[in-house]
């Protein structure tokens, strides 16, 4: 576009652009389902046209998100200045009349004309720069960085590649195929968690430590050398890299080949495309996805929708793994433990979707500042059979044990983490379960309160009601309540009934027949 007398000028060129960005806009703005394959050809800053191109952003956040995109949501969710800078209400009107019905072929007629514009752009700069300067390397570099500056142009849009050709089964025939082995992070006696290449996955109750065991893992592969990224949909980076801090990763280390994202919003398959190349540069070993129902709901999944759950891994989680690093989802299990089996939240097709190990994360004794906390570790699905083997049976519990994650804080700035191999001993032939240490764990709680329910009405003048006691003994009701029971049942105390019927407790005295 040029000037001529203070008003712009349109070349016969700039008029097909702007046809195309108001076909491939408006076609999407009237017919939503069709941005997915649009979004593969054209990025925002293809458009130049100032209309098309706040539009866009626009239906980049609102389709993905499953969010209205008529005339009147578009006017209400564009701020007031820049719909002001484009025209006003009446754009959206006017971008309408521009929809066409093959909007695929003039999103790749606009890709087109973009790389040859950019690629004519670049050439004429070198050109520029050698009759200048006569700096034939400067020159050079202009030209190389004018094509090589298109990978997120060309990213999905090379020749479709399909995956209903035949499989080559000569290495299976033969003998020389080999079986995945979970090479990436590592127990305390060196053996491997997860699958490259494959969808793992961590599941478990809030704070039994789904992240320390990902961010254990990270250090491991750190250590070795390799790259990992981080996807954190649910904390921040103060969180997380302050817990890699405190188990022993180092800022040089980090800094070097610990790659955090905090995404914002739901990606178009552009993003997903330029970020799983990034992974393929550094050859990653191990991609996190810190907060499953998080993510889908950014991305408008619905959690218990079997459709969302195979789309969610298949749009995502699948083409991580394409990339040949190890990926580890983390998610919540449902509350009930009666109801939860092996699943988490949301269902069996999460666990259909893995194809890789999938652990289940129970909690024993929780984690805390100047504490020893652990949770195990149980294997809820392992696809190619390879970590099973280095489990224990379950005793009770059907799911293998495959190993202890504990985590002992030593002060606000260095906690000792380890993931302990399972302990097979001989005068316990089938281990404890999860259930039955956390009732071990209560039955400690309520005895430490008893205790403390004796040093109290010890201390009284009078019997106590059951509300006094609770008043006077620190801490949650149920335990002190439970505490009272237990000793009544033992006879430590005494309860008769007061005014009112009240209950009164009191310690009995040496002639009440002890």
């Amino acid at each position: 576009m040029t000037e001529h007398d203070g008003a712009p000028q349109w070349s016969a060129r700039d008029e097909e652009r702007l046809a195309l960005e108001q076909a491939v806009t408006a076609t999407a703005m009237l017919y939503p389902s069709q941005f997915p394959a649009l979004a593969e050809y054209v990025t925002p800053d293809m458009l130049r046209h100032p209309p098309a191109r706040a539009v866009w952003d626009l239906l980049a956040q609102r389709i993905p998100a499953g969010e209205p995109v008529d005339y009147a949501a578009l006017h209400r969710a564009m701020p007031d200045d820049l719909l002001k800078r484009i025209g006003g209400p009446g754009v959206f009107t006017a971008l309408g009349d521009h929809v066409v019905g093959d909007a695929l072929w003039h999103a790749e007629q606009l890709r087109r004309i973009t790389v040859r514009d950019r690629i004519a752009a670049g050439l004429r700069g070198a050109l520029i720069r050698i009759e200048q300067d006569d700096d034939l390397e400067a020159a050079v570099e202009v030209a190389l960085t004018s094509v090589t500056d298109f990978d997120t142009f060309t990213a999905g849009t090379t020749a479709a590649q399909s995956d209903w050709e035949d499989v080559d089964l000569a290495p299976v025939l033969n003998g020389s195929y080999k079986p995945s082995l979970p090479t990436v992070g590592a127990r305390d006696d060196g053996i491997g968690l997860f699958y490259p290449g494959r969808v793992n996955g961590i599941q478990g109750e809030s704070e039994a430590g789904k992240s320390w065991v990902a961010l254990l893992s990270c250090l491991v592969e750190i250590n070795r050398g390799n790259h990992v990224f981080y996807l954190d949909f649910e904390d921040s980076e103060e969180g997380v890299i302050g817990r890699l801090l405190l188990v022993g990763g180092t800022p040089q280390t980090i800094a070097e080949r610990f790659h955090y994202v905090r995404p914002g919003g739901a990606p178009s398959p552009m993003v997903l495309k330029a970020f799983a190349s990034r992974v393929r540069e550094y050859e990653a070993t191990l991609i996190v996805v810190d907060g499953v129902t998080e993510a889908m709901t950014m991305m408008g999944l619905e959690l218990k929708e079997n459709s969302d759950i195979a789309k969610f891994g298949r749009t995502l989680l699948r083409p991580l793994a394409n990339t040949g690093a190890a990926v580890v989802p983390l998610d919540h299990v449902v509350k009930s433990n009666e109801s939860r089996g092996r699943y988490s939240l949301g269902g069996v097709h999460k666990l259909n979707a893995v194809d890789g190990v999938q652990y289940m994360l129970e909690a024993v004794r929780p984690f805390g500042i100047n504490t020893e906390g652990r949770s195990r570790l149980r294997i809820a699905k392992d696809r190619p059979a390879q970590v099973r083997k280095h489990a224990l049976p379950g005793g009770k519990n059907p799911m293998h044990w495959f190993a202890d994650l504990v985590i002992k804080s030593e002060s606000d700035e260095f906690a000792e983490a380890h993931l302990y191999p399972p302990i097979n001993r001989a005068d316990a032939p089938t281990e404890m379960t999860a259930e039955q240490e956390r009732a071990a764990r209560e039955d400690a709680e309520i005895e430490e309160r008893a205790q403390e329910v004796l040093r109290v009405l010890g201390d009284a003048e009078a019997p106590l009601s059951k509300t006094s006691i609770e008043d006077r003994v620190s801490g949650r009701g149920t335990f002190t309540r439970k505490a009272v029971e237990r000793l009544v049942a033992d006879g430590r105390i005494t309860r008769k009934k007061g005014p009112r019927r009240a209950a009164l407790h009191s310690i009995p005295s040496q002639g009440d027949g002890q």
